[in-house]
């Protein structure tokens, strides 16, 4: 019965201060990165493909460090592919005469 108590203790004050973590810095983090995903691949893909820069001379072009993602190219779609800690992935894809647009989904 002891056991018991302490163990339903110890999972509600654990469960609590998980769900602080979560509110008030995970989340505000993933959202983060999901918007920095969006952006870096929608503006790497219109620096390489509409001004016919190179990747590395596009990643430059950005004010904040972007280290953290991982940036590629996908040629035979002519698509830039940004990812964070292979969690949060967003692709554009250029369309001639239109410039590059994130990919949906």
């Amino acid at each position: 019965m002891r056991f018991a108590k302490i163990f339903l203790i110890t999972f509600a004050v654990l469960a609590l201060v998980g769900s602080s973590v979560w509110q008030f810095w995970l989340k505000e983090q993933m959202a983060f990165a999901q918007i920095a995903t969006a952006y870096v691949a929608k503006q790497t893909c219109s620096c390489r493909f509409v001004a016919e820069r190179s990747l590395e001379s596009c990643l430059v072009d950005f004010t904040q460090d972007v280290s953290q993602l991982e940036v590629s190219e996908v040629p035979e779609r002519r698509a830039v592919k940004a990812s964070a800690l292979g969690l949060i992935v967003e692709t554009a894809s250029y369309r001639p005469g239109l410039g590059c647009a994130l990919d949906p989904g």
